[in-house]
């Protein structure tokens, strides 16, 4: 486990902190600081673009460089004293550098609230274009993958292992159709090593690997291989717009997931090549000895481009079945959304009642 005592001072000790604002972490990449006029000063917000969780998100401006920030703003109190969640996620954000992970730039630290400002991804979730897109192909699907393995293999290089990949958490760094796919939301990520100990359930039901979902009745510790398992559930929706494990009873899916429950006799597969076909198979294997890792998925013949894609093939019903399908997964994401900002807003009320 890494050690992250730079950022849980930063985080707990105000006294030792005074004029931080002008300094870096250990590694002098990103501006750590307690001075929040100090961030208003440098920093313009503008509007709510994302909430989650104890956090909002707010699109800024930086007025040093002119450029468009993304501004995550959470609310401190809600994490118990032992909880170093917050501190690891800054923390790990803070040692990656990556084309295809989302950079921070600065965090500034105030007694109840933490400001993390990061690069603004303009072109939105992943989940919102593929919808907007109704013809979103085979291909679209192969550049995107191959960008989220590279990410993803970069974290792992890194000994970090990301915990909650999907499609929500997958971000574009503009509105043109060559953006760059940005890994977004390090909440569940952590640093392992060769004999760290992954015990933690946790994760998206719909894209949580097995062994995570039998870790409290196993001596067994899981590994990096769960965000392949994630990407592999990413692959399967985008290639189809359903989830290859999807019920309302948890308990069923969760089932279904211990097992690799899943099917590819939906009409949509049949237009879908076997190359990818072959992927998504490889990346879904229940033992993880079995399961493909990063390098080895980017060198997948699929992946690497060296077997063709069926684009154009899907009949227009087909496709306009898959669009609904997907629309369907951003009203579910948008509902849970709401349902977040209702219940911060009856904290809020409820809170200042008692005051």
């Amino acid at each position: 486990e890494k050690d992250f005592s730079f950022a849980h001072q930063l985080f707990t000790s105000p006294s030792l902190s005074e004029g931080l604002g002008q300094m870096t972490d250990s590694g002098g990449k990103v501006a750590f600081g307690w001075d929040t006029e100090e961030f208003f000063r440098r920093f313009e917000l503008h509007e709510q673009i994302g909430i989650g969780g104890f956090a909002t998100v707010h699109r800024g401006v930086d007025r040093l460089t002119k450029a468009p920030v993304a501004v995550k703003e959470v609310d401190k109190t809600q994490y118990l004293p032992a909880d170093s969640s917050l501190e690891r996620e800054v923390y790990i954000l803070s040692e990656v550098k990556h084309e295809n992970v989302i950079g921070l730039i600065c965090t500034y630290v105030a007694p109840t609230t933490v400001f993390i400002v990061t690069e603004l991804a303009s072109g939105g979730e992943l989940l919102e274009r593929v919808t907007e897109d109704g013809n979103f192909s085979e291909s679209d699907a192969r550049v995107i993958v191959r960008q989220i393995l590279m990410g993803v293999e970069y974290l792992h290089s890194r000994n970090i292992v990301h915990r909650d990949l999907k499609l929500e958490n997958i971000l574009l760094s503009d509105d043109t159709p060559s953006a760059i796919v940005k890994i977004a939301d390090f909440g569940l990520a952590r640093f392992f090593a060769d004999d760290s100990e992954l015990r933690t359930i946790c994760g998206s039901p719909l894209y949580v690997a097995p062994e995570i979902l039998d870790i409290g009745t196993s001596s067994e510790t899981y590994t990096p291989a769960v965000d392949m398992w994630s990407i592999g559930v990413i692959l399967y929706i985008l290639l189809s717009g359903n989830s290859p494990f999807d019920n309302e009873d948890e308990q069923v899916l969760f089932q279904k997931i211990r097992s690799g429950e899943y099917s590819m006799d939906d009409n949509m597969w049949d237009h879908i090549s076997s190359g990818a076909k072959d992927c998504v198979s490889k990346l879904l294997k229940v033992d993880t000895a079995e399961r493909m890792t990063c390098s080895e998925a980017l060198r997948h013949p699929w992946v690497s481009g060296l077997s063709s894609t069926n684009d154009g093939v899907i009949p227009n019903r087909l496709l306009e079945v898959k669009h609904t399908r997907l629309l369907g997964h951003l009203e579910n994401f948008r509902s849970m959304q709401r349902e977040q900002q209702l219940a911060r807003n009856q904290a809020h009320r409820i809170d200042y009642a008692a005051h």
